[in-house]
């Protein structure tokens, strides 16, 4: 009986113990994302800051802005290329476990340059690794491409990938 009793209030107090490492990593977890982005949202490379919000374990939204650049697609010109400003932004939904996410979403650029405005929307497919820790490594890689038939004929100015990478630290 005693040794019952014993081994009872051993697993009671291992299972608080791993409980409240459980809570405290999950506090742990960084929340906010200061990131360099080659090709994100038709800038050819961007600053973006982005606030995650973990729902559960396994599913977290993300929010971004950035601010990028991009300039004006010549092949052979003697003029000299438009430079663009560009302001991507995104929200997605993120499913994975530990530190892996698969990510779909919206997205949205705004690009000012050349007397002209555009604005680009396109859905986003990704992969997403997060850290456990305060500050870690965060990296992004994704898929987009722009709604609309007209993309071709009234962007064609603007250089854009399909492919985005993002390198970043997760505080």
């Amino acid at each position: 009986m005693k040794k019952t009793r014993f081994l009872f209030i051993l697993m009671a107090s291992a299972t608080t113990a791993f409980a409240q490492q459980g809570e405290a990593a999950k506090e742990q977890r960084p929340d906010f994302i200061l990131s360099g982005n080659l090709s994100s949202g038709a800038s050819l490379f961007s600053v973006g800051f982005e606030k995650l919000f973990f729902i559960k374990s396994n599913v977290v939204l993300a929010a971004k802005v950035g601010f990028g650049y991009n300039q004006e697609f010549q092949l052979f010109s003697s003029e000299p290329p438009t430079n663009y400003f560009v302001m991507p932004h995104h929200v997605t939904c993120n499913f994975g476990m530990n530190k892996s996410y698969l990510e779909l979403g919206a997205g949205g650029s705004l690009v000012r340059g050349g007397g002209q405005t555009y604005y680009l929307v396109f859905p986003i497919l990704g992969y997403r690794y997060h850290p456990f820790r305060n500050p870690g490594f965060s990296f992004r890689a994704w898929l987009y491409f722009p709604f609309g038939q007209d993309f071709i004929t009234e962007y064609n100015e603007v250089l854009f990938a399909p492919v985005g990478l993002s390198f970043g630290i997760a505080l």
